[in-house]
């Protein structure tokens, strides 16, 4: 991994979204204040503290800028997602409103490179969103992995659509100088509570679910003596359109967690109505089939760069009757947060190893020339040719665009 800084002239700058964000940070930059002569020590230490933070916050936001530009899957695997948020939920059926009261998180995981703080703020949303009010939004707390907040939220809603709605809870971490980092969240299913009192509670925070996938996979099942389970992959329909610009290519991967046997449906090429008919055989004692369960993933193969998910389901064989079998339709969801299927997610190899190389820039604070503070015009160049990739950022007045 290697970098470099050159002087250059002042181009103008293209329209892509970094760059945009670069010159309105470059029409509303603010000179620095000057400072009064005969300010008290102690208020020079506090001023010194804020312009280290802001400084950091500065050269960190450089870095990432820098590892987003080589691979922009690096950011979405930062930190585990970690922590609880406390909520207190309470229905008023006189008004038809549901009220949430936002409380406090904790135990969050720093998004910004040097580990140490961040500055969240919580978002809220109803689905399916019966009144039209969009998300709502708190305030943003500084400098801390452990908010309180203390602010209520209300959303009007039906008593007979209570059964049916999920809340949505994400957390947020503020950056001033790039896009929002995630930090996790929570999809509540209303239904679980009788709302007679309030309720409050911790909620554990996870990955985020991707509720764009769509469709149904439609599978048979048979069990043949003495311990073979047969797996029938017949069709999926409508499923969701990963690539826009692009026909699909689906095929299905079908798992027994525990057993070392993976079966891979053919490719079928630009359709989201593939058709497969294939059989496939996994060896299950008829006495663990109360243990099992039976993971099928639909997948979107890219001729270049990562596959991409059109969505997952899981078939408990405990209720599988050996006798007749099954035979029907399953509903697509992304399931990477559900405790059967998480634990087969992992993240690439080279994600990873961009991920790690970044923590160790920013815990050493290399390159130097990266970690000072940024003045004139120039252009930082950065490469991995293990990887074959490479990413360069302008400064400009010392503003990277």
């Amino acid at each position: 991994m290697g970098g470099s800084a050159s002087k250059t002239s002042t181009d103008q700058p293209k329209s892509d979204p970094n760059r945009v964000q670069g010159l309105a940070r470059l029409m509303t930059a603010q000179p620095a204040k000057k400072r009064p002569k005969n300010m008290h020590p102690f208020l020079k230490m506090i001023q010194a503290e804020e312009d280290e933070y802001d400084h950091t916050k500065q050269n960190m936001y450089l870095l990432k800028r820098l590892f987003k530009g080589m691979d922009p899957t690096v950011m979405k695997s930062i930190g585990d997602v970690r922590g609880e948020i406390k909520l207190s939920f309470k229905y008023d059926k006189f008004k038809k409103l549901f009220l949430i009261k936002l409380v406090s998180a904790r135990e969050l995981v720093p998004k910004d490179l040097s580990g140490k703080a961040a500055d969240p703020y919580v978002k809220f949303e109803l689905l399916p969103d019966h009144a039209s009010e969009g998300c709502k939004t708190s305030s943003t707390v500084e400098n801390t992995l452990q908010p309180t907040y203390n602010e209520i939220f209300t959303f009007d809603l039906l008593e007979e659509d209570i059964a049916s709605t999920k809340l949505r809870v994400q957390v947020w971490d503020k950056d001033l100088f790039n896009k929002d980092d995630f930090m996790g969240e929570k999809i509540i299913e209303l239904s679980q509570f009788d709302f007679k009192e309030v309720v409050t509670q911790w909620f554990e925070l996870q990955a985020e679910t991707d509720l764009s996938i769509s469709g149904d996979l439609e599978i048979s099942l048979r069990y043949r003596l003495p311990q073979s389970l047969l797996v029938t992959v017949h069709r999926g329909n409508d499923l969701v359109r990963r690539d826009p610009g692009h026909d699909s290519d689906p095929y299905v991967k079908i798992t027994v967690p525990g057993l070392p046997t993976i079966h891979q449906t053919k490719t079928v090429k630009g359709t989201l109505d593939p058709v497969w008919d294939e059989d496939f055989e996994f060896e299950i004692p008829q006495e663990e089939l109360t243990e099992r369960y039976i993971v099928l993933h639909v997948i979107d193969r890219s001729g270049i760069g990562d596959n991409d998910s059109m969505g997952q389901i899981y078939i408990d064989l405990q209720n599988l009757n050996i006798e007749e079998g099954y035979s029907g339709k399953f509903q697509l969801a992304d399931l990477k947060n559900h405790e059967r299927v998480r634990s087969k997610m992992s993240q690439k190899a080279l994600v990873q190893e961009f991920k790690e190389a970044m923590y160790a820039h920013a815990v050493y604070k290399q390159a130097g020339f990266l970690f000072q503070k940024q003045e004139g015009n120039k252009v930082i160049r950065v490469e991995n040719k293990q990887a074959g990739t490479s990413a360069k950022l302008r400064i400009i007045e010392g503003v990277p665009m």
